[in-house]
């Protein structure tokens, strides 16, 4: 195994032991605005971000999880969307 698969692999297995005892802050309560993938599409860990306009008409950008990007399309209230 060369360095760069290590170093991948190392890397890979400490995002997954890192993501299965965590859970994701709900964000703040608004109208989703925008949706955005971070990372390519073929990563085994990819983050999802939703952006909310707030209340107050501050943009805000959050992580969420698959199912919740899923779900919530740009123009629905989150956090309702999610349910």
């Amino acid at each position: 195994m060369n360095r760069r698969t290590y170093a991948a692999l190392v890397i890979t297995t400490s995002a997954v032991a890192l993501l299965a005892g965590c859970s994701l802050p709900d964000g703040p309560a608004g109208v989703v605005v925008a949706k955005a993938q971070r990372t390519p599409p073929a990563s085994a860990t990819r983050p999802y971000f939703l952006t909310v306009r707030t209340a107050n008409g501050d943009r805000k950008d959050f992580q969420v999880y698959i199912d919740d990007y899923d779900q919530c399309s740009i123009g629905e209230h989150y956090p309702a969307c999610k349910q």
